[in-house]
């Protein structure tokens, strides 16, 4: 089986963590209903760093696409960005290995 994983380090800025983590959930919430979407979370760094990942799987580049286009995906972006300090971003494009 082949996916795209989206792996997007936040880091928020000082303070902020808790309003990126509150602004999330209706982004997370919908996503996992959009079609072709695998799986999305939000993990927070255990190391005090306050870093936020989310990690996403999806169907197809077609998938992730019309979920960056979407109004939720694009209603987060404007709430977050006075929030956050700097975003990472690393798209793979892979395949499940039968081990």
């Amino acid at each position: 089986m082949s996916f795209i994983v989206v792996l997007a380090k936040v880091t928020p800025k000082k303070g902020c963590v808790d309003t990126i983590i509150e602004i999330s959930k209706d982004l997370i919430e919908t996503t996992l209903s959009e079609e072709g979407n695998i799986d999305y979370q939000l993990l927070q760094s255990t190391d005090d760093s306050d870093i936020l990942t989310f990690v996403e799987k999806w169907e197809s580049p077609q998938a992730l696409q019309k979920h960056m286009a979407s109004p939720h995906f694009q209603s987060f972006g404007a709430e977050s960005a006075e929030f956050i300090e700097n975003m990472e971003i690393q798209v793979i494009d892979a395949t499940e290995l039968k081990l």
